[in-house]
């Protein structure tokens, strides 16, 4: 039964880090728009820009060695 709760663990940690993914990039096109708008810094912008494109780049690393994992691991001979 422990193989099953950690099933549900990794996949919650899965769905927290997208959030946070998705949440970075909100924060980054809030940022945007308030700097467009002379309402914020272009500094802040650009920062939270950074993050958000930094994030997604690792989201997909990330993503893309767990697809090669599994096919690995489908591809094995028994």
């Amino acid at each position: 039964m422990a193989a099953a709760g950690s099933g549900g663990d990794f996949s919650g940690s899965i769905t927290h880090a997208l959030d946070q993914v998705q949440q970075t990039q909100n924060a980054a096109s809030t940022a945007e728009s308030q700097a467009a708008a002379g309402q914020g810094s272009a500094t802040d912008a650009m920062i939270k820009a950074t993050q958000a494109s930094l994030d997604t780049q690792i989201t997909v690393a990330l993503v893309n060695k767990g697809v090669a994992a599994f096919t690995d691991i489908m591809n094995m001979q028994v």
